[in-house]
């Protein structure tokens, strides 16, 4: 997981909780320009100079009592750059697709 605090690399994977397709609604939500679909497992973000591909992987399904949470694993591609604009680009990203929660 990349931390807030840490510097924010190239690539990295995520586990989230969600379908691809709600996945794929909620990046266009937070990314309007977002290129990509839920059915090809692949999006590519642009901001200024700094490109992103994300892809997903579904992940199976993790039980909570009688909750089952669909699971992706997410994978961060930055294109080789600057890692002030890879953290202004993942932080913008995050706050857009955060959920409510503790």
């Amino acid at each position: 997981m990349v931390s807030a605090c840490g510097p924010v690399p190239e690539s990295f994977a995520r586990r989230v909780t969600a379908t691809p397709r709600e996945f794929a609604r909620d990046l266009r939500q937070a990314w309007p320009a977002a290129q990509g679909s839920a059915e090809l497992q692949r999006f590519s973000l642009q901001d200024g100079l700094q490109s992103l591909v994300i892809e997903i992987e579904a992940d199976g399904v993790r039980r909570l009592g009688a909750f089952a949470l669909p699971q992706l694993i997410v994978r961060y591609r930055f294109a080789p750059g600057d890692e002030a604009a890879r953290r202004a680009l993942l932080t913008r990203l995050d706050r857009a697709m955060q959920k409510g929660g503790g």
